[in-house]
């Protein structure tokens, strides 16, 4: 999948700086650190990446299994990408859960 950064930080792994607007990964990384990433769940105590585009399994370090959507549903849409975001099948971000079900049902 492609990330892109919503607050700077500094990688634990890479030790490389990532800034606001940045593309995240560059490089693999594990199902572990995405879920720090994209939750609260990081020193920071804030989500620090969110999901972009379509999923691309190249991006995912295969030893650690690649990350399922929080909903289990893969292959349908809405997919929710972490606290009130969704993306729909056109690639659209939407927030909150009754909206991106009732934009997903326009688009059928």
């Amino acid at each position: 999948m492609k990330y892109t950064v919503l607050r700077s930080f500094t990688d634990k792994d890479t030790k490389k700086a990532y800034y606001k607007g940045n593309s995240y990964p560059g490089e693999k990384v594990s199902k572990e650190r995405l879920e720090e990433l994209t939750t609260k769940n990081n020193t920071q105590k804030k989500v620090l990446i969110e999901v972009v585009g379509p999923s691309n399994k190249a991006d995912v370090d295969n030893s650690h299994g690649e990350p399922a959507d929080q909903d289990g549903q893969d292959g349908e849409f809405p997919k929710h990408t972490g606290g009130p975001w969704y993306v729909l099948s056109n690639g659209d971000k939407i927030q909150g859960k009754e909206e991106a079900l009732a934009a997903e049902a326009e688009l059928k």
